[in-house]
């Protein structure tokens, strides 16, 4: 069991005067959900090499917020209406200028295994950090390289905000590792016959594919994943039994579409599929979206009619992203930005504001709280916020140390940690976790605020009894 403190202390460098203010903080599930197996991929170097010591890799960064967390063991991420004041990394300086990170005190900093705690401490400059702290909470080290984004963010290509964390993984996209005709975004479908892989389901033991029987019909399948089960009777790597088919009702508009996109949204726990006849939208030119509801199976559409004065690209299977009742998609032409479309009231559009990028170049990969990360191949990883409706880069120019293609990211229901990544029939990623979870939450009993005529000290103790 985990235990702390945290301590942070202002001190005006005109006066000398120092403000103190002490909090305990809450301990989350997100280490043991970290460490929890997933069924036969488990082989665990990374944990017994990779990320250890712990106390550096899994919690060595940090994070500052100017609103308050919900203090719930299973909260790993603020909400979208948190904005991040400051950030620090275990044994790294701030030698940027980025405004928001600051730097790890080594002097000060220990580990006493005697009395069995760590302690970390912080130091940010008059430039850094200034605005309002409500909350203060550990994360991963990677997660501690401004990873919600700040208006003056350098990318660097080493702290990537998604982490492997299994070497043997059992593959669900493969037709040679399902013995069926799976498939994903990255190599595309074939009507009648390709089931497209959209989320897994951990608690189920299964992982949900849908299939475009023709225009008018959907199916949903469901596989086994063997991550809670095995068989003594089958071929595991080979095979992925299916669980059930399900066809469902006859859609009320066909999906006249020559581009389709595709997600499933947490938030709402509905797969999406957005079609478009064409590689463009112009306006007042309509985008389908059909919403389908996981396990009622309950189906609606609607039809998006593009009410932008601009262009809408719908040219690859990332076109549209929907989440919270919203269609995410972007201009045909530079700088590419993102619109918000409501899609039960297409008059409700918004464009996001660009911070610190000149266009956008990502594609949606996946949505935590509001946030919806748009990854490139190798540079300009962005957030996109749907309650500041700002779109604004990290320091980590990708989610993924690769140069080369675009990976998919696969949700786990009900389990915002992990994803499955994988390259459709081309290649699998395996499992990997988000690294800007809330390990610990730290909430202050009232807010304060750092000025450019004050230092910070930030001192968190995490104590194991």
């Amino acid at each position: 069991m985990l235990k702390g403190t945290t301590r942070i202390e202002l001190t005006d460098v005109n006066t000398g005067e120092v403000e103190t203010y002490q909090n305990s903080n809450m301990v989350t599930n997100a280490l043991r959900d970290v460490l929890k197996p997933l069924g036969l991929s488990k082989r665990p170097n990374r944990f017994l090499n990779e990320f250890v010591p712990y106390y550096e890799h899994l919690l060595g960064g940090i994070l500052c917020f100017d609103t308050e967390i919900p203090e719930d063991a299973d909260n790993y991420y603020p909400p979208a209406k948190a904005n991040l004041t400051g950030c620090a990394v275990y044994g790294e300086q701030n030698n940027t200028k980025n405004t928001v990170r600051g730097g790890f005190n080594q002097t000060e900093s220990e580990v006493n295994l005697k009395d069995r705690y760590v302690k970390y401490v912080y130091d940010f400059a008059t430039s850094q950090a200034n605005g309002t702290i409500a909350s203060v909470c550990l994360t991963h080290k990677n997660g501690g390289f401004t990873s919600y984004g700040s208006k003056n963010a350098v990318q660097e290509n080493t702290h990537m905000l998604m982490q492997s964390i299994a070497e043997d993984t059992l593959q669900y996209v493969y037709p040679s590792n399902t013995g069926a005709e799976t498939s994903s975004r990255y190599s595309g479908l074939t009507i009648g016959k390709t089931e497209m892989i959209f989320v897994i389901d951990h608690a189920k033991d299964c992982a949900y594919y849908f299939k475009v029987a023709d225009k008018s019909h959907i199916h949903i399948t469901r596989r086994k994943t063997y991550l809670k089960s095995v068989s003594i009777l089958e071929n595991i790597r080979t095979t992925k039994p299916l669980i059930e088919e399900v066809e469902l009702p006859e859609l009320g508009t066909a999906l006249d579409f020559g581009y389709l996109s595709y997600n499933y949204d947490p938030a709402t726990d509905c797969l999406y599929i957005c079609t478009s006849p064409d590689y463009r939208r112009a306006s007042q030119k309509n985008i389908l979206v059909t919403e389908i509801k996981l396990d009622t199976w309950k189906v609606k559409q609607y039809e998006v009619v593009n009410t932008t004065d601009i262009t809408l690209a719908t040219d690859s299977s990332w076109f549209g992203f929907v989440t919270g009742g919203y269609l995410c998609v972007k201009g045909y032409d530079s700088p590419r930005d993102v619109y918000k479309i409501q899609i039960s009231n297409p008059a409700n559009v918004v464009k996001l504001n660009r911070i610190n990028a000149s266009t956008v170049q990502g594609v949606p990969k996946l949505v935590i709280n509001g946030r919806i990360y748009y990854d490139t191949q190798d540079d300009q990883l962005m957030i996109a916020d749907m309650e500041t409706n700002e779109i604004i880069t990290t320091e980590s120019m990708s989610l993924f140390n690769n140069y080369n293609r675009q990976v998919s990211v696969n949700p786990v229901r009900n389990e915002p940690l992990i994803y499955f990544c994988e390259e459709g029939t081309y290649s699998t990623y395996g499992w990997y976790m988000m690294c800007n979870y809330l390990a610990t939450i730290n909430n202050l009993d009232a807010p304060i605020t750092k000025t450019a005529d004050k230092t910070m000290k930030i001192t968190y103790i995490l104590q194991e009894q």
